[in-house]
């Protein structure tokens, strides 16, 4: 037996938990001890390497294969907008209210009315005309925009006749049969009038949720800025600076455009004077011209707009709207069919879309005949103008411990026109048998998904500590939330991805 000195005692544990005594010799304790230690590092090692490749392994998901190209999403703030006044209280109205409800990404309407309408005398106001239209569609979700002129060329007095007796200077000019009065744009009295309705009519519409955007239509033929059916006259840049002034003035948080005739139609060659103006302002430009046959055999390989350049300036920052020519004088004049029976005027189109960045865009007719007779191009068209959004691929853990963070990446791809003018929030959800964890991704930023990119961003996921362990279900959201509604934004994805809630479900992860 070794010495008592080279012997020490030991007590050790059992499977089932029973103590049991033992001695064991120095040299022995001095071999087992380090064995132990150096076991027990290994262990630790290998458990820890193995949760690591476990936690840590990254999945990608490629969901190319999972887009859908064909169906026609129903999205805010872009799409196609109809004509329901035009040129007087009687063109293209309606004849169904399906007329609209079946017209693919119909997005808002579009009135375009007389001043004269509105204030038939002085402070006195037929809100009306414009209300029953607005209660009606805005109730069945659709947005609402207006031109509100002062020259027209179906009527005497689109500038109330009230005003010219209050001492407005003008003059009256024939076209096509009808001898209309042309205000002096600059008159001190038509301006007085004409912001004192601009006052009276913010109060009422401006800030609307409806609201789209407000057509600076106070001067010109039809508010065009161009007096080609009247004087022929190119009135001061400062007049028409005092014309921008009011809306400025009044619609403080509405998108305002501008037709591109103001710049286009000088002839003092002040043109870019008022277009730095028109940017200093933050305006949006439209073209109401497309496709007409003068544009059309003038401009050709800028598909009838005359200014691209003019677009370029403002589609990163706000959306820019096309008008067509009226559907049956493309028809009449040969623009619309082509000699060898293709759509000429829905090539042009296309490529007008294309070249201005177009996020709106009017047909300018009646929407069942423009539908029935374009069906295919009607579809393809509400997708392309302004954004549409395809997810990519996705990187994302294979497993996530509770408790920790983690970085979620997402590629996204935007192959419409232009970008998004609203920042929309993206939502993850973890969804489980034993419940549901949600959360906004706030690194995310549509506005950033530029037409023709692919944009990749990283998001931090916290998972909490009381998520029950298990398989969950990786889904994604992108809403709108203003105004105290949320919409959501449809993604160019299958609809066998939606899962409960419109979430787009793009994957499983483990939670340990």
């Amino acid at each position: 037996m070794a010495n008592s000195e080279q012997v020490e005692e030991y007590i050790m544990t059992d499977a089932i938990g029973r103590k049991r005594r033992g001695k064991v010799n120095q040299l022995t304790k001095k071999v087992l001890i380090p064995l132990n230690y150096f076991i027990s590092i290994i262990i630790i090692i290998c458990f820890t390497s193995t949760c690591k490749n476990l936690v840590g392994t990254t999945q990608s998901i490629d969901l190319t294969e999972s887009w859908d190209l064909e169906k026609v999403l129903k999205n805010p703030h872009k799409g196609w907008y109809h004509h329901y006044f035009d040129n007087g209280l009687w063109e293209y109205r309606t004849k169904s209210d399906s007329d609209l409800e079946n017209f693919p990404g119909m997005n808002h309407l579009y009135l375009r009315l007389a001043w004269s309408y509105l204030e038939p005398q002085p402070g006195k106001f037929n809100w009306s005309v414009i209300d029953n239209i607005i209660n009606k569609w805005t109730m069945k979700g659709y947005s609402i925009s207006f031109c509100i002129t002062a020259k027209e060329t179906n009527m005497v007095y689109a500038t109330p006749e009230w005003v010219k007796k209050a001492g407005a200077k003008g003059a009256y000019y024939d076209a096509w049969g009808v001898n209309a009065w042309e205000p002096d744009y600059g008159d001190p009295i038509f301006l007085a009038k004409l912001e004192n309705f601009h006052k009276a009519f913010a109060t009422r519409y401006a800030g609307k949720p409806w609201l789209e955007y407000i057509t600076i239509g106070s001067y010109g033929d039809w508010g065009e800025g161009h007096t080609s059916f009247s004087s022929r006259r190119s009135f001061p840049v400062d007049v028409l600076k005092k014309h921008i002034d009011i809306y400025k003035k009044y619609y403080l948080k509405s998108t305002l455009v501008i037709a591109d005739g103001w710049v286009n139609d000088r002839r003092d060659n002040n043109g870019s004077q008022l277009r730095d103006y028109i940017l200093q302002n933050k305006i949006t430009f439209r073209d109401d011209s497309v496709n007409v046959s003068y544009y059309v055999d003038t401009f050709p390989s800028t598909y009838s707009v005359q200014s691209p350049e003019l677009f370029n300036e403002v589609f990163r920052h706000r959306p820019t709207i096309l008008e067509l020519q009226h559907y049956y004088l493309q028809k009449k004049d040969n623009d619309w069919i082509g000699v060898d029976g293709s759509i000429k005027g829905g090539e042009l189109l296309k490529g007008a879309i294309d070249i201005s960045h177009a996020t709106f865009v009017g047909y300018h007719g009646y929407a069942d005949e423009w539908l029935k007779e374009n069906p295919t191009l009607a579809r393809k068209l509400a997708n392309k103008m302004g954004y549409w959004y395809f997810l990519k691929s996705v990187e994302i853990p294979s497993s996530l411990m509770r408790g920790s963070s983690h970085s979620f990446k997402l590629k996204w791809e935007n192959h419409g026109v232009a970008p998004a003018y609203y920042r929309y929030k993206l939502k993850l959800a973890l969804k489980g048998t034993n419940g549901t964890y949600t959360q906004y991704l706030t690194e995310s930023n549509n506005k950033s998904w530029l037409p023709g990119t692919t944009v990749a961003e990283t998001y931090s996921v916290n998972v909490p500590q009381t998520l029950a362990a298990g398989e969950y279900k990786v889904a994604i959201a992108l809403v709108e939330e203003r105004n105290k509604t949320k919409r959501l934004i449809e993604l160019a994805l299958k609809d066998e991805l939606k899962g409960n809630n419109d979430f787009y479900e793009i994957g499983y992860i483990n939670i340990e």
